[in-house]
Order: structure tokens, then C-alpha cells, then sequence
């Protein structure tokens, strides 16, 4: 191995044990991002005595986002589906910093990818209720 392959693992270990010390509270924020998301659906549904699952937008799916919304654009590679069915496997699993990237790999999902999609996708829901919303029924579907 040259010197600069070596480098180079010791960059790939280093982004490694960064992704692995964020990846708690990543979790944590999701759960919490999926548990809002949920509860907002719940009461909006119950106010306006719509049946659950109901669409905001005309032919729009659950949480009233239409699949060509620009705000579904995967991060990383990763599309909304994918980051919740990560984030519930991970909080159904009790998984822990290490098994949050395996499960994430285990998709298919690079751990550079995953630490980019799970910084990003929070990011993106907060403040928007309806993407928050859509989340949640993706969350609680998967």
C-alpha cells in the first residue's frame, strides 16, 4: 500500500467514527421528527373529520405530497421512503451508533450517504408541516 492509500483509510475511518458519534442523535431526531409528523396527521385528520390517509392536495398520497414535489428529491441518493424505513429499522432494532450505519449499509446505503441524508432530511422537514406529515405516514408505513 502506498502512503497515500493509507491516508486515504484513515480519512474513510475517521468520517466513519464521525457518522458513528452523530448517528444517536440523528435517531433521536428522527423518532421524534416521525412521532410530531404522526400526531400532527392524527389531530389535523380528526379536526377537519377526514378519513385517515387523506390526501391535502387533489390526487396527492397520504400527507399531500405529490411524487413530483421538488421537496422529495432524494439527498444523497436517499428518497424520503428509504430514510424512514432506515430510521424505523434502527429505532425497532435498539440499534446503536455502529448498527445504525450497518443497517443503512445494509440497504444499500453508503455511510458518507447516510450521514448526508440523516443531517439533511431533518433539515428539510423542519418547518414545513406538510413534508413533516408525509414523513410520518411513510414512517408509520414502512
Amino acid at each position: 500500500m502506498t502512503i497515500e492509500e493509507i491516508m486515504g483509510l484513515f480519512k474513510q475511518f475517521k468520517d466513519m467514527r464521525n457518522v458513528v458519534a452523530a448517528a444517536p442523535d440523528m435517531i433521536a431526531q428522527a423518532q421524534q421528527t416521525g412521532a410530531a409528523a404522526q400526531a400532527y396527521a392524527a389531530q389535523a385528520q380528526a379536526s377537519y373529520g377526514m378519513p385517515a390517509g387523506y390526501g391535502f392536495a387533489p390526487g396527492a398520497p397520504a400527507g399531500g405530497i405529490a411524487e413530483s414535489d421538488p421537496r422529495l428529491a432524494p439527498i444523497a441518493g436517499v428518497d424520503l421512503a428509504m430514510y424512514a424505513r432506515i430510521s424505523k429499522a434502527a429505532s425497532q432494532e435498539g440499534l446503536n451508533a455502529d448498527g445504525l450505519v450497518l443497517k443503512a449499509q445494509s440497504f444499500g446505503v453508503s455511510a458518507e450517504a447516510w450521514q448526508e441524508a440523516a443531517t439533511g432530511w431533518p433539515a428539510r422537514m423542519r418547518g414545513d408541516m406538510q413534508l413533516a406529515v408525509h414523513y410520518g405516514n411513510l414512517f408509520g408505513q414502512v
